[in-house]
């Protein structure tokens, strides 16, 4: 039978005499509710190194949903919201909370050895942080399309179509890996491959709208992709707050949907546990 994994914290008491008093407190937890603070497939042998640093994970899931449920609103228009114009109010978000919070959360997790969300923390951070150079008016992108039509012009759309096309081929790549962590990230990098998809085919149409109703169209097939992004604004705020739960040994009867066991489980050694 397998052992709990325990979670060291040391709490400090004031006296009021300029003394301060510590004792350790320990949360036992099972080795399934330990590794659900992880979105690994395999758990790797962290030793000493979980217990000496923070959970990365629940950094880099919030970082990356603050901006990813502000951009897919915009992208449904709600409150007004008029992408691409609205989406530029976004930059500061981009670069602190996605590129700045997923990196950091993905230096932690190569840390304690998480390849895949290493991966993911990492990839999709850059892209934040990438989407929020592009879009942030003190770089002036778009001016160097100037003769080519500018922001409506075919060699600027071409140029965001095809990053987004690549963004939908890691989604899938991502997609395919998700399939031995849980249901709910499955669902996740479901939305993201039909997110960056149908927002791709928006920036293909953009140079060739001529009439109001191909302009309607492009709305139209923004309005899809963040329909497609909803997958991943409910699925990944419910991520986090399974994962705050488990965190801080919050009781949580909301199920995971573990697929680590169903999806090529891995095989158990014949040998008995003394």
């Amino acid at each position: 039978m397998e052992s709990p994994e325990h979670i060291d914290h040391k709490v400090e008491y004031n006296t009021g005499n300029g003394e301060a008093l510590s004792r350790q407190v320990t949360v036992s937890m099972s080795p399934e509710q330990y590794e659900r603070l992880f979105f690994q497939p395999t758990g790797p042998a962290r030793g000493d190194l979980a217990k000496r640093f923070a959970n990365p994970t629940l950094l880099g899931l919030v970082g990356f949903l603050i901006p990813y449920t502000s951009t897919i609103l915009i992208l449904l228009g709600f409150g007004g919201a008029s992408p691409p114009a609205s989406l530029i109010g976004l930059s500061g978000d981009y670069y602190f909370l996605g590129a700045l919070a997923m990196n950091l959360a993905a230096v932690g997790e190569f840390i304690l050895g998480n390849t895949f969300p290493f991966a993911v923390f990492a990839i999709y951070g850059c892209h934040w942080g990438s989407l929020a150079y592009t879009q942030d008016p003190i770089h002036a992108v778009v001016n160097a399309f100037a003769s080519e039509g500018g922001a409506a012009g075919a060699a600027y759309n071409s140029s965001q179509a095809f990053h987004n096309v690549t963004m939908c081929i890691a989604s899938f790549i991502f997609l395919v890996g998700t399939l031995r962590v849980n249901a709910l990230f499955t669902l996740t990098f479901t939305g993201l491959v039909f997110l960056f998809a149908f927002i791709a085919a928006a920036d293909f149409a953009v140079p060739h709208a001529a009439t109001a109703a191909d302009l309607e169209h492009i709305a139209y097939l923004l309005k899809i992709g963040g329909g497609f992004g909803m997958l991943g604004l409910i699925s990944g705020w419910y991520l986090a707050l399974l994962t705050v739960c488990e965190s801080v040994g919050l009781p949580c009867p909301l199920p995971v949907f573990d697929l680590s066991s169903k999806v090529f489980p891995k095989k158990r050694s014949s040998t008995k546990d003394v």
